[in-house]
């Protein structure tokens, strides 16, 4: 094992793990964390990463059924049983554009319905679970229609409860509008899961749907793609304020800032994919999450101001 993890691991044996957690409310009045721990790029680390982060106060994990990135499987051995009511574990069916051909969960040449009916039966067996909360598309797949019938495979596993919520990752307000507004489309996507970042205005636009609608927005990539803001005045202004350190915990602001965003809906919100490999760093996240409520309004408007959000 990588020394670092095993000290980290030293140190949570330690300390206490309670910590208090936050949801949102998806359309089927369900709780989602306000954090998900992120699975991807983790490799041989998944396991131990993954029970680091439920002992620290996780509740939700976001995987996907794309080796290529992913090791799923290695997500299962580090849900305790006993816990996997209490947690919010979602997935994803990754297209062929997204998949390595030499590595994929299921065979190319296969109809698009079978592919999605081999991606999400592998993943339970991946698992090691009987339902899935949530399956996101990872992307739209290259036209509506293709889209819609991946689509309505997933309702399929919803209707028999193997499946509780449906999302999409990576889409445009325009891709977005065409699969909600599509007759074929009965179980509405409850979660919506894009970068946080510049080029795209931040998702202004699919935020504003998803709140019109209820649904939870997920941020990715809120740090990676955000140096600019991690050196805003208002992000050390609430990491001084609120978290106590104006440097050290500028990251942790941002992410309290982000999830700021989804005040005011009456139903859904805002939630960060959250992938620290420090134990220290998950501890911090999730308890700088619980001083949410202390983060002022001039702050959440300026931050606003900031990313062109009206």
């Amino acid at each position: 094992m990588n020394p670092r993890l095993f000290c980290a691991r030293r140190t949570m044996a330690s300390t206490s793990t309670a910590t208090p957690t936050q949801y949102l409310t998806l359309p089927t009045s369900r709780p989602h964390p306000l954090l998900l721990y992120g699975t991807a790029w983790k490799t041989t680390s998944t396991t131990p990463l993954v029970t680091f982060a439920l002992q620290a106060g996780f509740k939700g994990i976001d995987t996907a059924c794309q080796p290529k990135h992913y090791r799923e499987d290695l997500v299962s051995p580090a849900i305790p049983p006993s816990l996997r009511d209490q947690l919010f574990i979602q997935t994803k069916f990754t297209p062929p554009s997204g998949q390595d051909p030499q590595n994929s969960p299921y065979d190319f040449e296969l109809p698009v319905e079978e592919q999605v009916k081999t991606s999400v039966a592998t993943s339970l067996r991946n698992l090691g679970i009987s339902y899935l909360d949530a399956v996101l598309l990872h992307s739209p797949l290259p036209t509506v229609a293709e889209t819609v019938k991946a689509w309505k495979v997933l309702q399929e596993f919803v209707e028999a409860g193997t499946i509780r919520h449906l999302g999409i990752s990576n889409v445009s307000l325009k891709q977005l509008t065409a699969l909600y507004s599509h007759p074929e489309v009965t179980t509405k996507p409850s979660i919506i899961q894009n970068r946080f970042y510049p080029a795209t205005k931040w998702d202004r636009d699919v935020r504003r749907f998803c709140k019109e609608r209820g649904m939870v927005w997920q941020s990715f990539w809120t740090l990676t793609g955000n140096p600019g803001l991690l050196r805003s005045e208002v992000v050390g202004r609430v990491a001084g304020g609120v978290l106590g350190d104006e440097m050290a915990r500028r990251e942790e602001a941002l992410y309290l800032l982000v999830l700021a965003l989804g005040r005011g809906w009456e139903g859904g919100g805002v939630c960060v994919l959250d992938g620290t490999t420090r134990v220290e760093g998950m501890r911090g996240d999730l308890e700088a999450v619980g001083k949410l409520a202390e983060v002022e309004e001039r702050d959440v408007l300026e931050f606003r101001g900031l990313i062109e959000d009206l």
